[in-house]
């Protein structure tokens, strides 16, 4: 991998963490991602156009993308409500890697897709015992009610809705390319035209849920700068993916790599939120960072 790709890469991992903790740390609500991402995609709109015009898309795009805002929607809404009830540093790694195992699974059992080599079930294995060790403080705490709580089925929703647009993005670029678009005019486009989409799901649900209405005023008075930054730093995390995947042929490295955000979302959750640093904490953050790392490497 060439020192631009790394970099690139590294730069992602950095700010995927960053905008996380900033949501976490600014009394999280879908709300303020919503207004953040909404930000972002007015930011960063000048994008589209670059490259092909969108209108040349034929329908079956905007029905995936219509697919692709709903669940970025539910992702952000999972994010919000499960980090409002939990600590990030137990939260983002399980929303960050159940999606690693529930996407090869759905590919199998539902689109077809090749079958998982033992290789990768052993390593979907680690991602699953790694999740159930980190909101572990004492072996005592392994029960049912460790596990069956609000913010645990929050960040599942955010986990499920990752897999959802992981597997419909994948399908829209697809139709982008093949209607002329390169990787990079493609992935661009893609991540402001999916940020309005995920905007005009979101307004409706944040109007009819009380608790997120009555958080607009504030949110637009007192945190318009905090939420604009988050807004490009989410977009922006997206796009340097997509152009170090471009710069370099190890596209599993790359995959790989992005992985070091789970580590460093434990770091900056434990150092910056002052949440707890529990031995089984950082054992399971180890489980799942080898785990993900057998999956992502052929």
């Amino acid at each position: 991998m060439s020192p631009a790709a790394l970099g690139l890469v590294l730069l992602s991992v950095c700010l995927h963490a960053g905008w996380n903790l900033m949501g976490k740390g600014r009394a999280p609500s879908l709300a303020f991602f919503l207004l953040a991402i909404g930000c972002g995609a007015l930011a960063l709109a000048p994008l589209l156009w670059l490259g092909p015009s969108p209108t040349r898309l034929p329908l079956a795009f905007w029905g995936w993308l219509v697919a692709s805002g709903l669940c970025q929607m539910l992702y952000l809404g999972g994010l919000a409500w499960a980090y409002a009830r939990g600590e990030v540093s137990v939260l983002y790694p399980m929303a960050r890697a159940l999606p690693v195992v529930l996407v090869p699974l759905v590919s199998v059992g539902v689109l077809g897709s090749r079958a998982l080599t033992p290789l990768d079930l052993a390593g979907m294995g680690l991602i699953v015992i790694g999740a159930l060790c980190l909101p572990l403080t004492s072996p005592r705490a392994l029960r049912p009610s460790t596990y069956l709580t609000p913010a645990f089925g929050f960040a599942l929703l955010a986990a499920v809705a990752t897999a959802g647009y992981s597997l419909i993005d994948n399908r829209a670029l697809a139709l982008m390319m093949a209607s002329g678009y390169s990787s990079l005019a493609a992935g661009s486009h893609f991540m402001v035209l999916q940020a309005l989409m995920t905007l005009a799901w979101g307004l409706p649900a944040v109007l009819l849920l009380p608790a997120e209405r009555c958080r607009l005023t504030a949110l637009w008075d007192g945190e318009r700068s905090a939420m604009a930054l988050t807004g490009v730093m989410m977009l922006t995390t997206y796009g340097l993916v997509l152009v170090a995947m471009a710069l370099t042929e190890e596209v599993s490295l790359v995959v790989a790599i992005r992985q070091l955000s789970i580590p460093l979302g434990v770091l900056l959750g434990v150092w910056w939120l002052r949440e707890r640093a529990a031995p089984a904490k950082w054992l399971g953050t180890a489980l799942m960072l080898a785990g993900l790392w057998v999956v992502a490497l052929p």
